[in-house]
């Protein structure tokens, strides 16, 4: 429902990152097994599982991927390791805010080599998360970062 609230804003005509979210964020909690992120990504076909502080504030605490997972098994870590011991964690964490352009979105991932970007509102609190899929799957986003002379100074 958030999801749908924040998407009825006026924006004048630049797409913005909550336009490119299509769904729920899958989420869970640092203290889970990273095992249980492994079966959530299996089972919904992703890459990533945001990690948040609880289910019911939705504050923002980290990222498990894919990369992370590789990570984890080639440091032959137990697969009942918190989540949080594996993840990204922390101010490490690639976020873009519901307002930002789609082109901050893709300097995002392009200055720091990621694959998603956690979208959040001004609170940190999850909204949903793009993927490199996500943005190039949108022909209206695509358009958008063609325009750009260069993909716009992201903010330390």
């Amino acid at each position: 429902m958030l999801i749908n609230q924040l998407k009825l804003g006026i924006h004048g005509g630049c797409m913005r990152a909550i336009d490119l979210v299509k769904r729920r964020p899958l989420v869970i909690t640092e203290d889970r097994p990273f095992i249980e992120a492994v079966d959530l990504m299996a089972k919904e076909n992703t890459g990533s599982v945001v990690v948040v502080e609880d289910l019911n504030s939705m504050k923002l605490r980290g990222i498990i991927t894919e990369r992370d997972v590789i990570r984890a098994l080639a440091n032959r870590l137990p697969l009942d390791t918190p989540v949080g011991k594996v993840g990204t964690m922390g101010p490490r964490v690639v976020r873009a805010r519901v307002d930002d352009s789609v082109g901050t979105v893709a300097s995002l991932m392009v200055n720091y080599r990621v694959r998603h970007v956690i979208v959040v509102d001004d609170e940190d609190r999850v909204v949903g998360v793009i993927s490199i899929r996500d943005l190039l799957g949108d022909l209206d986003a695509v358009r958008e970062i063609a325009r750009l002379d260069r993909y716009p100074k992201v903010r330390e």
